[in-house]
């Protein structure tokens, strides 16, 4: 045969075969409404062979289709359009969610997944919007300025030449303030939508997509996929695409990790830019230890050694006690302080005793006496602190396991854009084909490819014989069709 035994190309057939994709959310009445009549699997066997080989156009795929040996086998010589191979990815971005949980599964089944310790961390991938098409508050006002300038001169230029200009400049002048215009009124709109969403950005591409920071305070229009991956083998178990950046992201991520696994007997390690105290609180109700870089904060007292660390909480008195030996107590009344969008619940700590102090110049400079602000999460806050100190070895590979993925997806393979356009909705169709190949990628090296071809075929078979006792029912008690045994695997 052209395909060998051993050839990879084996493994998606089989793999795809073994889902059952009405399960998934495939529509399955595919010669309906004048639709191609490609059956799911054979597209999706399409992309996660595209993918695997680093193929993602609708176009390219459909010209391997004529040309790829490969792909003429798993397609059996169909050639689908490039609109119709782009409408299926662009339409199942659910059910492709629900593919990618079928490697996982496969990879449960094989032991690949420990469930013991996760790593969760984000990556931008660029949106399909350039920076020109983005546009933010100051972007707008820089614009409008721009253009109340040129109207200003245009006008200055019709009046001071008024008598002696000639009609086909003047005309020329009024075109060009016309077409001002219109550009004025399209920025004037694009500020009203900022004014009435609440949004900070708006993009004429991509809607969803933002500009957000990548590296070094580069900026790109980019989506950020938050991702889960587990350390036993470096196999992804979520992925979430977003348009925000990591600091409200934890506490959903460890939620989804807990449904997933099936358990909140796991740790999940993050780095510094999770350290929220609103997804510490939500990590804890969840059951979930989580180990999260400390970020450094700036020493607000003069001498470090006043530090705010340096200052001893006693929880049962609910008071602080300074280096210095005095103690610092609350009213007990909650104050509210906003940072950014977000709206903190914290008690005030202070003592009369700071304007006797003889260090009180080394602790503060604020003239009323120090004061100690601690947060409603600070407990959880604290808590995974000690973690972090009692397991330094444990959190430094951290960035081993989920760095995996990202070097393999971004470097190796080159995916480091979206390819569908327009919403979150469509980019999570592309984000989930491609960590559906990693993850195959991955379980195709882990696993012998006999024994993992055994297991696809057994599972197909079970599958194909489930599907084909409840059509037989179906037929039998509801439309009164009598079907021999002998016919009920062609049905």
């Amino acid at each position: 045969q052209a395909i060998s035994q051993d050839n990879e190309v084996r493994l998606i057939d089989l793999f795809v075969d073994a889902i059952k994709l009405t399960d998934h959310g495939f529509e399955m009445d595919y010669t309906d409404n004048g639709r191609p009549a490609y059956h799911p699997s054979d597209l999706l066997k399409l992309f996660i062979y595209g993918y695997l080989n680093r193929i993602r156009s609708s176009r390219g795929l459909e010209k391997e289709c004529k040309r790829n040996i490969e792909l003429m086998w798993l397609m059996r010589g169909l050639v689908p359009d490039h609109n119709t191979i782009a409408n299926f990815r662009k339409e199942n971005p659910k059910a492709i969610r629900k593919i990618f949980h079928s490697t996982v599964s496969l990879a449960k089944n094989f032991d690949l997944i420990g469930a013991k310790l996760l790593a969760g961390d984000s990556t931008k991938l660029r949106a399909q919007n350039s920076k020109k098409n983005n546009f933010n508050p100051a972007k707008i006002e820089r614009h409008i300025t721009y253009i109340d300038i040129k109207l200003e001169e245009y006008n200055q230029l019709l009046a001071a030449q008024d008598k002696d200009i000639d009609q086909i400049k003047r005309a020329e002048i009024e075109q060009k303030m016309a077409k001002h215009l219109i550009q004025k009124n399209r920025y004037q709109s694009f500020q009203k939508i900022l004014d009435e969403t609440g949004e900070t950005q708006i993009s004429t591409s991509d809607p969803d997509s933002r500009q957000l920071i990548t590296r070094n305070n580069i900026t790109e229009v980019a989506y950020n996929i938050q991702t889960t991956v587990d350390a036993e083998h470096c196999l992804a178990v979520d992925y979430k695409v977003t348009n925000q950046n990591d600091s409200k992201a934890m506490g959903n991520m460890v939620r989804r990790a807990k449904a997933i696994l099936g358990t909140s007997s796991f740790t999940l390690l993050y780095d510094k830019g999770y350290h929220t105290g609103t997804e510490f609180d939500y990590a804890y109700k969840q059951g979930v230890e989580v180990m999260v870089a400390i970020p450094e904060v700036a020493s607000h007292a003069p001498d470090i050694a006043f530090d705010v660390a340096n200052f001893r909480y006693d929880k049962l008195k609910d008071n602080y006690v300074c280096p210095a030996g005095e103690t610092l107590t609350t009213n007990g009344i909650w104050y509210f302080k906003k940072h950014g969008k977000t709206t903190n619940r914290m008690k005030h700590y202070k003592t009369k005793a700071c304007h006797s102090c003889p260090c009180f110049e080394r602790c503060t400079k604020n003239k009323a006496g120090r004061l100690i602000e601690r947060t409603e999460h600070a407990e959880v806050i604290e808590a995974n602190k000690l973690r972090i100190e009692l397991n330094k070895e444990l959190y430094r590979k951290r960035q081993a396991i989920v760095e995996h993925p990202y070097g393999i997806i971004k470097r190796q393979w080159g995916f480091n854009y979206i390819m569908t356009k327009k919403t979150i909705k469509h980019a999570s169709a592309d984000v989930g084909l491609i960590f559906t190949a990693f993850n195959l990628r991955r379980i195709f090296n882990i696993i012998d490819h006999e024994m993992l071809k055994k297991y696809l075929k057994v599972l197909a078979c079970f599958f194909l014989v489930v599907s084909s006792y409840f059509k037989y029912l179906y037929a039998l008690v509801f439309l009164g069709i009598n079907i021999s045994p002998r016919k009920l695997t062609s049905f």
